[in-house]
Parts: C-alpha cells; structure tokens; sequence
C-alpha cells in the first residue's frame, strides 16, 4: 500500500476565544503513487494555539475529534497568559518573550519567534495524517544550517540530528528509554504530549525535524529560552522536578545487587577490610539480596542470613553507613502472595485473562500490575513493610523487555514505569521521609521528573572502552532531556580489565551518585588509584551537591554536553566523549588501556585542578595519562567550594579582570546556603561573602603570588598561589 499524504495547505477559517487561537486548514492529498491525481483538497484539520504558562506555547491539531485522548501525559488549559494581536500580514499569538505568527494569505505556516528573532516554523508539510496502513498525525519544523538537537532520553551519541527515533520502550535497551522532548542549538525545545509511541527524523532524509504519532491527533508544546538550559527550565518547570534534599554519596557506595550469597557477617567484614584500607564505605546496597535465594522476587528478608534486620541495619547507622535496596514489581509464583495477587486480579494479564509469567532460574514470576489502583495500594504495603525496617536508599528496578504482553499497545508499556516509580517514590516518601527519599530508577518514561537519579549501566556481558564511552553519552543525553541527576553503577571487575575497570571508577566518582560493585578492589594498584579517585570528589563534594540543588531547582543537567556550554564554540560541537561537570569543571574521559587521551579546551586560560597546571585554549591537547590521573580542568574565572569540618574554603581560578566570579554554597543539609562574589580589578582583588554564619572562612587564589596586603588576616603564599583567612563578610586583597 502506497503512503497518503494529506498537508495542511491553506487557512480557512480562524477564531479567537479565551485567549487562544483556532485555525481550520484545508486539508491537501499527495500519494506515492504516479498514478494517483495530487493537489486535490480533501478533508479538514483544526488547530488549537493556547499557552498554559508564559513563555509556551501548546499546539493541539486534530483531524477529528474521536474522544478524549487517554495516552496524554498533562492535561492543561489556556491560560490569561496568551494574547492574540493582528497586523496587516499575520494573525499574531503572544505568550511571554515567545510568539506565533500565522500567515493570513497564502500557504500555510507558522513561524515561532523568541524575543523577535525567528526561531523556527512549521511549513507547508506541518501537519499530516498517512495510511502506512495506520492513520499518522505529525509536524514538521524547519531547521537551520548547522543546528544540533539534544535529548530524547537515553542514547548512545548525544547529537540527534540525522537520526530517525521512536518512543517505543518495548524495543529499546533496557539502558536507552526513549522520551518525547528534545531541545534545538536554536532556543526553543518540543515536548510530544503522549505515552503512545512518537517516531521522530531528525532531517534524515529532508531539511526539517518530523514528528508523528498515530491516529488523527497531535499536542506539542513548544518551549523557547536565551540556552538551552533556560529551555530545560521550561520544560521541567511545566512537568515537574525531584525539589527534595537527596544525598549524593560522599564516601564510597558499595554495591551488592545481583548476590543472594552475602551474609550480614560477610557485609561487616567487608566494611572491616575497607577501614583497613583506608577507604570511607557511606552507603550499602544490598539490591535484592536481602531477599531468600529461591524467593527472588518477593517481599521479606532472607532470615537464615539476615536473622534480625533492624538490628543488623542498625549496626550500619552506627557506622555511619546508609542502607539501599531495590524493589520491583515482580513477584515470584512460589511466595504465599502470588495466589493472592492471582485471585484478587493483581497481575498483569494477556489478551486471553491469563497471568503474564517470565522464567528464571527459581521459577516463575509474574508482574503485578501497577495500573490497576487496587493493584498499587497492595504493593505500596508491601514496599512500606519492607522499608519500615531502617532503609534510607531506594532502587526502583523495573526493566521494560521483561514487560512482554502480546496486544497491549505502546503507551501501556511506556506508562509503566513511570506509574512503578511512582509508587516506589510515594513508599519512600512515607516512610524514609519525603526531604531523604533518595531514589535510583532504572527505566523511566514521558513525564517521569521527580525522582533523583536516572541510573546509567551497562547492559552486557563484558565491558570496554566503547561501552563506557556510551554510558557518558548516555549521562549527557538523559540530562538533555530533563533527567539531571544521574548515578552511574560501575561494572564488576570480572567483566573488565583491572586497568578499565579503574578508568570507570574515576568517572563514576564525579557523578551525583555512583556505586562500585562488591568486590570493589583486587589490587594494591588499583586500592591507590581508588583512593585518590575518592579524594578528588571529597574535594569538590560542596560544587557537586550545589550543582544538584541547581538541576532541583531549575532542572539544569549536571552532566553537560560541551556545545550546550559553549553553544557558540563550534569546535566544541566535535567533542562528544568530554563534559563539563556543572557551569566550571571539564572532564575529559580516559578511553584507552595506554592512557592516551585527546581533548579541547574552550579559549581562556584553564587550570587542572590537581596538578595546577595551566592551559590556554581553544586549543586540542593530547597526552599521556597516569593510571591514577583523569584530567580535570577548571574553567576561567571560577569558584569551587570545599568544607572540611568548620571550615569553607573557596579557590578562585583565573580571575577576570573587571568580571564578577560568584558561586552559592549549600550546607550539609542542603537548605542553609551561602554567596560569595569575587572581583579582580584594578590592582586590588574584593570579596564579599553572605550566609555563612560562624563557620571559618578561607579564599585560595590561585596562580596569585603579588600579594601587597590584606585588609584581615595574613597571606599564606606558595608556588600555587596565595591563602587567605578571614572572618568579616568582606575581604580586600591588594595586589603588588
């Protein structure tokens, strides 16, 4: 069967009410086929503009109204936001800083315009409805020479363009889950408001970015900002952020997922061996070891090996150490539950009314399902018990290839773990408490925002170098899409290399979160390389968990693509594998067993963080690494913070003359902050400090030795710069 075609030609009609606009299009078919008539108008579409909140525009086409649609992800009305206004040549939709402008003669299009520069436009083929042999409804948006497209959820690249994707989870990587929002180089980002499935060219095969879902409807909303992370902002700011204080790990985060053989006795001297080693364990994840071996997927504790689980969580608290397991909508056929999940039509079902059951290698286990409300309050008790025994961590691990039901569409897949994480997220809530509920997902969805950490792992066998190349991607596309805070599981050292292995670790310890598996260390080599890769994020724990209040606040990725930092560097746009870790600090991956490494440094002068060494961009540097050594350079003009006990120290780096550096500071327990503003110029160097109450202050600058004086304390100089201590909320250094 040939593909039909119907474009949105011609505007007949428009209408004004409460302050949204109505277009009815004329509807024009073109068909593959020479030997079917083209040009001939035939059907109608109409197309609803309105704005739910200032500075978006929501666009909702439709061919006919065939009853409410049940895959939306929001639902949202015009709001007083949107304004209509009119000149000679366009009917005129405002909302903020944003704009729609319609055509009033001629061909149809729409040309969106972001503080009165164009942006973007829908042209002739903006909306469609084809025959493949399903009825599509999609949009087309013009794009620009050179722009670049980021998000859509997980990926192994990050840049999107020239890529053809689909919202269908059930055919993705349990690592790559596919979400409806991307953002442009250009300003603006579109959110496709639907669970169903929504294919995507990003101009594969024409100048413009598709977009389709099937039947004869289509809402999107169109977001727009000065950056891409102004763009982000929108986004998340309209469907929701994780706002809680989450803790990110400061020690090391011990990971037994995947082992039913540890025992409470075996974990203790574990912890025992590390404290012999020097290394701080701060958290434990058992995954779903707590569990019987035989009883895999159910809901009470392996009593053989865990006689007294309170008692035994307890003893880690003491020790400092917070305790994580995973939960999951499986259960097994064995435990007395199932029978109860069967006769109360707990489980998910095919189309024939019988149980979905995967194998494994204790039996058989089904899916409770958690669409069915009766289904989530049950499984909400059973996650409380579990967690009312002293859990402060929790995993939701739902994976979509074991969710395999013959007839269900799309969007119930796609809904699935976004409805699972939920109830994960409510159970923490209630009982770990809703400002602690720290949260790592392994498989997300449309709308999915509010927990923490979106896990990146690796979902094979045997490790490499290319896998861990994927897994940055992977950070850095998941945070395009509005997933700011990530963890990343380290793989087990029996699937790497002792050398591989290490290169991951570095990674993993400047994330927000990670998590090493058990056995953590074969090798004295590797224990010095682990010890110093802990060190280093000991060292900017403060900027880390800063730039996480920042992505909770305004949704902002931690992990950044360098052309979304640089936006108008275009030799950043070829640096893929590299990231800057928040607004200051470059992290340039080592992908090679010999070390080598190739970077580019952005222009000013950057400085490495540990060996203070100074580099002056644009330029690539390649080098030869240490096994120990990721580099790591701090950007011009920047500020990171550390604390160690009372006292808060901030280092300065490449000062600008006449620029303002400034940074915000979080306490310990996230909700106490500070600023400091630090300006270099004319021979004299000011600080200013707020919010910092009693705690000891001190400023390193960094490459500054010409200190004439200070108007407090003394000046501490060496070849890596000057030290100053103060305690007055404003600090004047003079320089010779």
């Amino acid at each position: 069967m040939y593909s039909l075609t119907k474009y949105a030609r011609n505007l007949s009609d428009i209408a004004v009410a409460e302050n949204s606009l109505s277009l009815g299009l004329t509807l024009t078919e073109f068909a593959e086929s020479p030997l079917t008539e083209n040009g001939r108008d035939n059907g109608r579409i109409k197309v609803d503009i309105s704005s739910p909140q200032s500075g978006i525009i929501k666009i909702n086409a439709r061919v006919r109204y065939t009853g409410k649609d049940s895959t939306q992800v929001i639902s949202t009305r015009p709001s007083g936001s949107g304004i209509v206004d009119e000149d000679d040549n366009y009917t005129i939709f405002k909302t903020g800083m944003l704009e729609a402008r319609i055509a009033k003669t001629g061909a149809f299009r729409i040309v969106f315009y972001y503080c009165g520069n164009p942006i973007t436009a829908t042209s002739l083929n903006s909306f469609f409805n084809t025959r493949r042999p399903e009825e599509y409804t999609g949009a087309c948006l013009d794009i620009a020479p050179g722009e670049s497209c980021f998000g859509l959820g997980g990926g192994g690249s990050v840049e999107l363009m020239g890529r053809k994707e689909e919202t269908n989870n059930t055919n993705e990587s349990a690592a790559f889950n596919k979400i409806p929002f991307f953002v442009s180089s250009r300003g603006y980002g579109v959110f496709v408001n639907s669970y169903g499935s929504v294919k995507f060219d990003f101009a594969s095969q024409s100048g413009a970015i598709a977009f389709s879902q099937e039947g004869e409807a289509l809402e999107f909303y169109l977001f727009a900002g000065n950056t891409a992370m102004d763009v982000i902002s929108a986004y998340t700011g309209l469907l929701g952020r994780d706002t809680t204080n989450n803790p990110i790990c400061e020690g090391l985060s011990l990971n037994y997922s995947g082992s039913f053989d540890y025992t409470e006795e075996s974990i203790l001297a574990d912890l025992h061996q590390a404290s012999d080693y020097g290394i701080t364990i701060s958290e434990i994840w058992l995954g779903h070891g707590y569990l019987p071996k035989h009883l895999k997927t159910g809901y009470s504790w392996d009593l053989t090996r865990f006689p007294d689980p309170a008692k035994f969580i307890r003893k880690l608290h003491d020790k400092g150490i917070r305790v994580g397991i995973a939960l999951s909508p499986y259960i097994s056929d064995t435990v007395p539950e199932y029978i109860e999940c069967v006769d109360n039509d707990y489980l998910v079902k095919d189309d024939n009314g019988i149980p979905v059951l995967a194998d494994y290698e204790g039996g058989s286990m089904g899916i409770v399902n958690v669409l069915n409300q009766s289904a989530r309050n049950w499984l909400g008790l059973k996650f409380d018990s579990v967690l009312h025994t002293g859990i402060d961590l929790v995993e939701a691990d739902f994976k979509y290839e074991i969710l395999n039901v013959p007839g269900k569409p799309v969007s119930f897949y796609n809904y699935f773990a976004v409805a699972f994480n939920s109830i994960v997220k409510d159970c923490a809530s209630r009982c770990i408490g809703s400002d602690n509920d720290s949260i790592i997902r392994n498989s997300t969805g449309a709308g999915d925002l509010i927990s923490p950490y979106r896990n990146i792992y690796m979902n094979k066998n045997t490790a490499s170098y290319s896998s861990l190349a994927c897994a940055v991607n992977n950070a850095m596309s998941y945070g395009m899409t509005g997933l700011g805070i990530i963890n990343m599981d380290v793989p087990s050292i029996a699937t790497s290399s002792p050398t591989l292995y290490t290169r991951w670790a570095q990674l993993a310890m400047l994330m927000p979160h990670f998590r090493l598996p058990v056995p953590f260390c074969k090798d004295s080599d590797m224990l010095v390389n682990l010890k110093l890769a802990s060190n280093v994020r000991y060292g900017i724990l403060a900027y880390l968990e800063s730039c996480c209040m920042e992505s909770s606040a305004y949704g902002t990725p931690v992990i950044r693509p360098m052309q979304v930092e640089f936006a108008s560097d275009k030799l950043a746009y070829k640096c893929p594998n590299q990231f800057m870790l928040g607004p200051s600090l470059l992290v340039c991956p080592v992908f090679s067993g010999a070390g080598n490494v190739s970077f580019y440094v952005p222009s000013g002068v950057w400085t490495n963080l540990l060996t203070r060494e100074k580099v002056s961009g644009p330029r690539i540097v390649s080098r030869k690494t240490d096994s120990g050594e990721i580099p790591l350079y701090v950007r011009p003009n920047s500020i990171l913070t550390s604390h160690s006990g009372d006292t808060i120290t901030f280092s300065c780096f490449e000062l600008a003359e006449g620029n303002v550096a400034a940074a915000e500071i979080f306490g310990q327990n996230k909700t106490a902050s500070g600023i400091i503003n630090v300006l270099k110029h004319d021979g004299r160097i000011t600080v200013k400090t707020e919010g910092f109450g009693r705690a000891t202050k001190r400023i390193i600058l960094t490459g500054i030795t010409n200190v004439a004086g200070v108007s407090e304390g003394f000046p501490d100089i060496d070849q890596y710069g000057t030290t100053v201590e103060f305690a007055s909320n404003e600090l004047i250094v003079t320089l010779g």
